[in-house]
């Protein structure tokens, strides 16, 4: 049931392997079919075509599925460790698929019996030839998507696809998220125990951020800033239910930290939304950046909610925007005008319903 669950909250990430391996298998199947047509050994395009078709697809898909399965542990381990794991488990389903397609090709086109057909393959240099360059190509596929999550989500290929790098403006929203009591949590943990304390709390409130399709525009010592496109924050409530999503997965994780910390993560959060200035900014090290009032008024929402004793407030530019929220109350608290700026802004609280 677990792997069920597992394969279920990761469809998407599971396609984008399949997908990237069906055209990887075809492209280098239409390599083969081009590179050997004059030789002594051309290959018949169709049949080769479905090979590779079936080797793509079938080889990505247990590639993604180990990815998956092992995600948390491999996220822990130094580089040398993963590059060697990986190099040896994607050889194993390497070898397992590519022998299994090949046998059972064999069997139909000669007529030789499947064991033989895999032995037959096994010991033929197209079976190394097409072992290492397999392996090759998924090593850089593992080594770009692990560049791309050293940044934001997109924002390598925003980069390479020229935008932002002349500033424009768009609607975003943003969530401000401030750990509870987080100085008094260091000084009882030591700094080098609270980082562990932070680092366990990032990972572990990730999967309701990528649930909700937020992006994590910034994080700022304990503090973590998330981001949506207006229209994919609305969409289904998602920027909302993140909160509840990241509350809901620390509670079932709240034994855990006690045992390990005698403390577990309690965080506030301050939204809002609306036009934004976006571009690219630095020489040195490149990044995105946000600028204008809707981030600098999400920042003081969240900072009112220490003062009105509540975890999550919102403005009423979002709220006005939401679907129906379900169990969630909305309770207007203040109207308040934030520092710097000349216009008032409504704020509700939201909380879960008894």
């Amino acid at each position: 049931m677990a792997f069920l669950n597992t394969i279920r909250a990761n469809q998407k990430t599971l396609l984008e392997y399949q997908i990237t391996g069906i055209l990887m298998g075809l492209i280098y199947a239409l390599g083969e079919y081009l590179t050997r047509i004059n030789t002594d050994d051309p290959q018949a395009f169709v049949p080769l075509i479905i090979r590779g078709f079936f080797a793509g697809w079938l080889i990505t898909l247990s590639v993604g599925i180990f990815e998956v399965l092992f995600k948390d542990k491999l996220m822990r381990r130094t580089f040398l460790f993963l590059v060697l794991v990986r190099a040896v488990s994607f050889t194993l389903i390497i070898t397992f698929w590519l022998s299994v397609i090949n046998a059972v090709w064999l069997t139909i086109d000669r007529g030789v019996q499947l064991t033989t057909g895999f032995f037959y393959y096994l010991t033929d240099i197209s079976y190394l030839i097409n072992l290492l360059t397999v392996l090759l190509g998924l090593l850089i596929l593992i080594a770009l998507r692990q560049i791309n999550n050293l940044h934001r989500k997109g924002e390598l290929w925003n980069f390479i696809l020229g935008r932002y790098h002349r500033p424009r403006e768009i609607n975003r929203m943003f969530c401000f998220i401030d750990l509870k009591d987080s100085t008094t949590i260091a000084e009882q943990l030591g700094h080098l125990k609270f980082g562990l304390f932070l680092k366990d709390y990032y990972s572990d409130i990730t999967d309701a951020i990528r649930q909700t399709k937020a992006e994590i525009y910034q994080y700022v010592g304990d503090e973590i800033i998330l981001s949506w496109p207006l229209e994919k924050g609305l969409q289904s409530n998602n920027a909302v239910r993140c909160f509840f999503l990241m509350q809901d997965h620390i509670a079932a994780l709240r034994e855990q930290y006690e045992n390990r910390y005698g403390r577990y993560p309690q965080f506030k959060a301050g939204m809002h939304g609306g036009p934004v200035v976006v571009t690219w900014v630095g020489e040195v090290k490149k990044e995105i950046m946000y600028l204008g009032d809707v981030l600098n008024t999400a920042s003081r929402i969240q900072e009112s909610c220490k003062r009105l004793a509540k975890d999550f407030l919102i403005s009423q530019d979002i709220l006005d925007r939401l679907g129906n929220l379900d169990d969630i109350q909305a309770t207007f608290v203040e109207e308040t005008t934030p520092r710097g700026k000349e216009r008032s802004v409504r704020v509700h609280s939201l909380e879960r319903m008894p």
